[in-house]
């Protein structure tokens, strides 16, 4: 298994019980470029691109706001050289205003990234939007 593989299994594995720490960690400061499944400025608060650590650290923090994770399992990773690919099965719950009812969700996700000098220099995320948002009441 490659450096690029172990990396993502252990930051997800932390997403997946809560704790960021591998992934702030595991972030270059100067260089990350991350990309949600969705447009900034559209429904999902977590939406867009995002620079450098203090943009990792603004998504996330936007994420955690009605959104909680029990499941990030992976399904297949692999890489090649500096990229690695993950799809991961993803099931939680949304708040749409942190204190309502919780409702349920579960999807798959796509993520790629680039990884150069054991630090994460790329993210990308893929996801069915309107499945997500079909699931958690939000579709018109």
């Amino acid at each position: 298994m490659q450096a690029a593989e172990i990396l993502m299994r252990q930051i997800v594995k932390a997403f997946e019980n809560g704790d960021l720490r591998p992934l702030f960690d595991s972030i270059d400061e100067n260089g990350i470029v991350w990309k949600s499944g969705s447009a900034q400025g559209g429904p999902f608060r977590f939406g867009g691109s995002y620079a450098k650590r203090g943009g990792v650290v603004e998504v996330t923090s936007q994420l955690a706001t009605g959104w909680s994770f029990q499941c990030f399992k992976p399904k297949e990773i692999v890489s090649k050289g500096n990229v690695v690919w993950g799809l991961f099965e993803v099931a939680g719950e949304f708040r749409p205003d942190g204190d309502g009812a919780a409702r349920p969700f579960e999807y798959e996700c796509a993520l790629r990234w680039r990884v150069q000098g054991g630090k994460i220099v790329e993210h990308q995320a893929f996801f069915d939007t309107y499945e997500l948002f079909r699931q958690v009441d939000l579709a018109s």
